[in-house]
Order: C-alpha cells, then sequence, then structure tokens
C-alpha cells in the first residue's frame, strides 16, 4: 500500500484512543511508525535490483516489526515523564503490524517470515494505490479531529469502515476467481494455478491470469461477470540458449525469484540479441492494448551469448 494510506491509519488509529492514554505526541508518533517499515526505500538508491532484493523483506517483517517496535517504543517511553514503556511499545505495535496487514493485501507480495524464509506473501485483494480505501481513512480522519467530544467514536467507525472495504474486497476477490474459473472452463483452458489481481481506480476490476503448462492465458474483466474479451496468450519461455543465459544471470536469479508470473520476449537487432522478462501481474491493459509494464528486465548480448547489458526498464 502507498505511505499516504499507511500514514492516514496510523493517525486513525491514535485517535482511536492511544491519544488520549499516551497524549497528543502519540498522533505525530504513531503516524510515523505506521509508514516505518517502508524506510526500505532507501536501498533504492543502491539501485532497482536491490531495492527488489530487500523492499518488504526485513523490514516488513514480524521480526523486524517486532524489533523495531521494541526500539521505538523505547524511545518513546524514555522521552515520556511517566516512563510508560510498554502502553508505547503496544501502540507502536498496533501501528506497525496495520502496515504489514495493509501490505499483504496486495499483490506485491511481503516476505513475513525473514530470514528464516524467502517466500513472499500476498492475497491480491486490494489494488497498491486505493482512492476509496485512503479516501474513508481521510474522512474519518478530519472528522474525528473535528469534534474532540466525538472524535474516539468517528476514529473507531472509520477504522471498522476501512476493515469492511477490506473485507468487500476480499468476498469481490473471491467472486472474480468464479468467475474467472467459469471462462477458463468455457474457453478449454487446462491451467496449474489462477489469479485475479486488483486494478486501479475500480475495486470490480481484475487481470486475470491462467498459467497454464507452457503459457500464461491474461484477460481484464469485472468481478461481477465472466470475461467478456478474449484470453491474450503469452509463452513462458523461447526455449533459446540467449534466454537460458539471461535466466541464469544473477539478474535473471534476482528477477524470476520476485516475478509470479514471468513472460519472455526476445529479438534480434542488428549484430545484438535482446531478451526481456516481464511480470504479468503488473501489465495493465485497456481495450485489449497493454499501457502499463512496470519492472521490465532487458538484456543485449552478443553473438556468443555473453551479456553486454543488464537493467530494469519502466514500459
Amino acid at each position: 500500500m502507498d505511505p499516504v494510506t499507511h500514514g492516514l491509519t496510523g493517525a486513525l488509529i491514535a485517535e482511536a484512543g492511544f491519544s488520549r492514554h499516551l497524549g497528543r505526541h502519540s498522533r505525530l508518533i504513531l503516524t510515523g511508525a505506521a509508514m516505518f517499515p517502508d524506510l526500505d526505500i532507501v536501498y533504492r538508491f543502491a539501485g532497482l535490483p536491490v531495492y527488489i532484493a530487500n523492499h518488504r523483506a526485513l523490514s516488513h517483517s514480524f521480526v523486524g516489526l517486532i524489533v523495531s517496535g521494541i526500539l521505538i517504543g523505547g524511545i518513546a517511553g524514555r522521552l515520556d515523564e511517566e516512563r510508560r514503556y510498554l502502553p508505547w511499545m503496544a501502540a507502536i505495535w498496533v501501528a506497525l503490524f496495520s502496515h504489514q496487514i495493509l501490505d499483504l493485501i496486495t499483490s506485491y507480495g511481503t516476505v513475513v517470515l525473514y530470514p528464516f524464509s524467502s517466500t513472499r506473501y500476498y492475497f491480491d485483494w486490494v489494488f497498491i494505490l486505493d482512492l476509496f480505501l485512503s479516501g474513508s481513512l481521510l474522512v474519518f480522519l478530519i472528522a474525528a479531529r473535528l469534534n474532540v467530544a466525538r472524535g474516539l467514536t468517528r476514529a473507531r467507525t472509520g477504522l471498522m469502515v476501512a476493515c469492511g472495504y477490506i473485507a468487500f474486497c476480499a468476498l469481490n476477490h473471491n467472486l472474480a476467481m468464479v468467475n474467472l474459473r467459469k471462462a477458463a472452463e468455457e474457453s478449454g483452458v487446462a491451467y496449474q494455478h489462477i489469479a485475479a489481481i486488483p486494478q486501479p481506480l475500480l475495486p470490480i476490476r481484475w487481470s486475470g491470469i491462467l498459467d497454464a503448462e507452457t503459457y500464461y492465458h491474461h484477460t481484464s474483466f469485472f468481478s461481477f461477470q465472466k470475461p467478456a474479451e478474449s484470453f491474450h496468450v503469452y509463452p513462458k519461455t523461447t526455449g533459446s540458449f540467449f534466454e537460458q543465459k539471461a535466466r541464469s544471470s544473477e539478474m535473471g536469479v534476482l528477477y524470476f525469484w520476485f516475478a509470479r508470473y514471468p513472460v519472455v520476449e526476445e529479438r534480434v537487432r542488428g549484430n545484438l540479441h535482446i531478451v526481456e522478462f516481464s511480470d504479468l501481474r503488473f501489465v495493465l491493459r485497456l481495450q485489449g492494448f497493454p499501457v502499463r509494464r512496470p519492472f521490465v528486465l532487458h538484456f543485449k548480448m552478443d553473438d556468443a551469448g555473453n551479456i553486454i547489458e543488464s537493467r530494469f526498464t519502466r514500459m
């Protein structure tokens, strides 16, 4: 989820009771705590590969959040005149774990068991930027701040509304999966794995992916009806020598750890062989045409398969 939504959640958590017990400073501290795990954005300065390898890992894991809560809570408790260490830690843990939950409901994935496991977990319920969720949090936060007497009730109502919206998205995702399975059965596509990926702007719009043996079948649809457009077919592999060289490189190994539905494109440009990997999970299609393809890994190789260039591009 985006940092603004995390911050709004932390601020509303503070208004829901902690600010009355821990003081007005808890508003700022819990807002910061709810955003704190995203400090791993500093890895971005070391390049996108380092960022991909480390984002939503240690700082977003159970271990990282527990340690962060102890450290931040310890500092807050030390600065508190009443030395309320445990109440501060408890409040900060609530804000920190709200961050983990909001990230888990997206499709990007979070390595919650790091450092014991590198598996990424995800629920595919909500797009990473959801104006309905962020907007409801903002409305209730403003309402709580405008009326001190009713602020507690309004803040708690806002958190309940946010939870209700997430529950709606979860049920909506289940409906999308049902209709996607029906479309696959009618189209005669035998798949090994199926996914409905949330799309921006509307919580009822989904990107459907069928993982078949050698191909991915992809379509865009609304959750309340079966996909209207036909499936677009993407090859999992070309089987070429150049693709295998790209896959076995350090960048290639990282990419196939990160990607859930990696597709490959290959072409020749002069005396160079171009291999590109993209993750179908992030492809956005409008009217059948792809308009967004982030996290594309681009390779240039000579005839012998020596890698001349490997880099991430945004398409």
